[in-house]
């Protein structure tokens, strides 16, 4: 995965005797150490005809964070002051890390009576330049915030989502939550949050007793709204007690012909919805919905029919065309089917609907063997398998729950 880029804001004027061009160098190869990209915005890097402020809106742009190195040059800069302007804007919108290099020929007080001293530089983390030969100190100082900016760049949607919802979680119960996981305490909260779901969303199978998982999101619950302290339940539970192997297992029938099968040995249909959750990989689930079989003449008929009757109703898919565009924007469409996949059922299934639709069969492990040879997932244990499902009832129902909050 491709490392942060990090906008480089300095002046530094051509001849002259400064540290600023010393320190640009330095830390363009820190950065280049450190994983990173710098962003340099100068005469060079311009494309003929392009204007020099969209070229550093461009650059600001793209970035992760950014670090401004303060020379007397910069102070007076009317470019540093516009591109400092810009990462006080996006810090506000989403938490755009700023970094200041320090040179030692710059005093606070001088920065904070410069063009820059308006924006409030001194609530920024300022570090203070050694010298060229010894990077140490400011790698050190600067490698939360780059690790921050990694954070920030990498991680899928589930992350980033669980990210949003710790937002409004005070410092305190962050870290009582972190240390509970076995999360290591950050000074920088944005980290923390990180690191947290991180910790949140890792695979921790369900222990007797006292659960690390359920004790976590007790001190990080309730949040301002039903809906979010809902979604974080479903998401931690889920990512924890689900196993990422069984999840890619059940993403792969998604390569297999027609039609795509997957049998779950589980007690209840509700089992199946966490599958089916973890593996969409996204904050929200496949579309999914359960046909229960009822004995008698022309049950596939019947079946087929439910079915159809449903992808209409739910989901505005009427056919062919209209299921393979869900399956396109949104996933696949998941039927749970809540018996054992005989050869006739699936053969009919597989008839009416040959694409779009994934059919996960819910099995009573005393019936695997009648599932043929379908892609089999391992299920839970029993005792775990209603851990997980009583942990999302029950802190839903104190949490995710209108009447809660």
């Amino acid at each position: 995965m491709p490392g942060p880029h990090v906008f480089l804001s300095r002046s530094e004027p051509l001849g002259c005797g400064c540290n600023c061009w010393p320190a640009r160098r330095a830390m363009e190869e820190l950065l280049h150490q450190e994983g990173c990209e710098p962003v340099v915005v100068d005469r060079e890097s311009l494309v003929p005809g392009q204007d020099w402020m969209a070229a550093i809106s461009d650059g600001m742009g793209s970035a992760h964070g950014m670090l401004l190195i303060v020379s007397s040059h910069a102070l007076r800069s009317e470019h540093v002051q516009n591109e400092l302007a810009m990462a006080e804007l996006r810090n506000r919108h989403d938490g755009f890390p700023v970094i200041l290099l320090m040179l030692p020929e710059v005093t606070l007080d001088a920065l904070e009576k410069s063009g820059l001293g308006s924006l409030s530089p001194h609530r920024r983390q300022m570090v203070q330049w050694p010298g060229k030969d010894d990077l140490d100190a400011v790698r050190h100082d600067i490698r939360p915030q780059l690790d921050l900016m990694r954070a920030e760049s990498g991680g899928a949607k589930v992350h980033h989502r669980v990210v949003h919802h710790l937002r409004e979680v005070d410092a305190e119960s962050l870290s009582r939550a972190g240390a509970t996981l076995g999360v290591p305490l950050e000074t920088l909260s944005p980290l923390m949050r990180h690191r947290l779901a991180s910790g949140l969303l890792a695979e921790r199978p369900s222990e007797p007793g006292s659960d690390p998982l359920r004790a976590a999101l007790t001190e990080l619950l309730p949040l301002s709204g039903p809906d979010a302290s809902r979604e974080l339940v479903q998401l931690s539970v889920t990512h924890a007690r689900v196993p990422a192997d069984e999840a890619a297992r059940m993403r792969g029938v998604l390569d297999t012909g027609s039609p795509k099968v997957a049998v779950l040995p589980a007690l209840s249909t509700e089992t199946a919805r966490r599958y089916i959750h973890r593996a969409s990989e996204q904050p929200l689930p496949w579309d999914h919905f359960v046909v229960p079989l009822t004995a008698g003449a022309g049950i596939l008929t019947d079946l087929v029919e439910r079915i159809g009757e449903e992808l209409l109703e739910e989901f505005d898919i009427h056919d062919e065309e209209t299921l393979r565009e869900h399956e396109h924007d949104f996933g696949p469409v998941v039927v749970i089917v809540p018996h054992p996949p005989d050869t006739d059922l699936v053969r009919a299934l597989g008839t009416a609907y040959p694409e779009g639709l994934l059919f996960l069969f819910v099995v009573d492990g005393e019936l695997l063997g009648a599932t043929g040879t379908h892609t089999r997932l391992e299920g839970l244990p029993a005792w775990r398998e209603e851990e997980m499902n009583r942990t999302v009832r029950r802190f839903v129902r104190r949490y995710g729950t209108p009447a809660s909050n």
